[in-house]
């Protein structure tokens, strides 16, 4: 996988395929790993991205903004101006801010398994509720391992495809985890949603936390310009367990809502 420094941060990226850029950005939890099916089905049509969040590290300031500004930065180093840019959860907080902020750069906004606001919520409903299982961090030597064997397919992990992303996790650290979790239970972008320019797209699965898909639907109505599709028989990892049906939702939102140049 390729990395790329950002202000110094060393960040783990993908980039495969040419034409329109899609950006996605993961979630508490996630990894740039986590969307191998976008990565796979959307690259013949679209310049597919991806990075991992920025950890923690003991940062004060570990803050919406200094996320929304690595975004930024990545993209500039990628020499991409405008994006279609997709999060998940707190990827997706990441997203909509970003859009509003620089309405310039946002083609459009597709927010997955996301609400506006986790105030209130208790970490433990959080971690219960927003974690694929428990994550697991690997370490050097079996990354040489699968390096050397060939990494396994997303199907082979004991038929349970949150077995993947638990082993994929980017927010493997404590430090980190709890970071994002102070985050998401003091910030609410409620106020910005209704500055959105972009044509927006919330996408949610019918048996997520009603937590998300209450705020799947708040971030709907805040946004002048949306689309809500929840997908049927899909959890909160919709992007990755029904993959088939979230890429081609996404695909015909875009082929339909963003120009090509």
């Amino acid at each position: 996988m390729p990395t790329t420094s950002v202000d110094g941060l060393k960040v783990d990226y993908t980039d495969a395929g040419v034409g329109l850029p899609l950006v996605f950005v993961a979630g508490l939890f996630g990894s740039v790993e986590w969307f191998r099916y976008q990565l796979s089905g959307l690259s013949s049509r679209y310049r597919v991205l991806g990075y991992n969040l920025r950890p923690a590290r003991g940062r004060a300031d570990y803050s919406l903004d200094l996320l929304v500004h690595d975004l930024v930065r990545f993209l500039d180093k990628l020499k991409v101006h405008a994006a279609v840019v997709v999060g998940h959860t707190l990827g997706a907080m990441v997203a909509l801010k970003f859009a509003a902020v620089h309405p310039e750069r946002a083609l459009a906004v597709v927010a997955v398994s996301a609400a506006a606001s986790f105030v209130g919520v208790g970490e433990e409903d959080m971690l219960a509720r927003l974690s694929p299982g428990e994550i697991e961090q690997e370490s050097l030597l079996t990354r040489l391992w699968r390096r050397l064997a060939g990494a396994r397919t997303a199907i082979d992990d004991d038929g349970d495809p949150l077995a993947y992303l638990a082993r994929h996790g980017g927010a493997a650290d404590r430090a980190t985890v709890g970071a994002r979790l102070r985050l998401l239970r003091k910030i609410d972008i409620t106020p910005v949603l209704a500055e959105l320019e972009a044509p927006t797209l919330v996408i949610a699965g019918a048996r997520d936390w009603s937590r998300i898909l209450g705020g799947s639907q708040l971030i709907d109505q805040g946004v002048v310009d949306s689309t809500i599709e929840v997908l049927e028989d899909a959890d909160h990892f919709c992007f990755f367990t029904r993959h088939d049906i979230f890429n081609a939702v996404l695909d015909d939102f875009v082929s339909h809502k963003v120009p090509r140049t």
